[in-house]
């Protein structure tokens, strides 16, 4: 299994944060737009922000969470398995 080197830990962690700050970002921005009916052009663009956010933020959520794991584990297969 490869290493990964605390700076590198660092910006993976701090990607993460960055992320989740991003997706509850969003979220206000979402909530207030629905919650004070924002129409017309701009209160559709927010709310068009509000869902870009938090899609993002869930997207460089789940690549930090998959880069910090290095190399995949060995795993059992049962299709594998000589005990028969």
């Amino acid at each position: 299994m490869k290493r990964i080197s605390s700076r590198a830990l660092d910006v993976i962690q701090r990607m993460k944060w960055i992320a989740i700050i991003g997706m509850a970002a969003g979220a206000v921005l979402l909530v207030l737009a629905v919650g004070f009916e924002w129409r017309g052009f701009w209160g559709g663009a927010v709310q068009g922000a509000g869902v870009a956010f938090i899609a993002l933020g869930a997207y460089f959520w789940g690549f930090g969470n998959g880069i910090g794991r290095g190399a995949p584990a060995a795993v059992w297969l049962p299709s594998q398995d000589r005990s028969e």
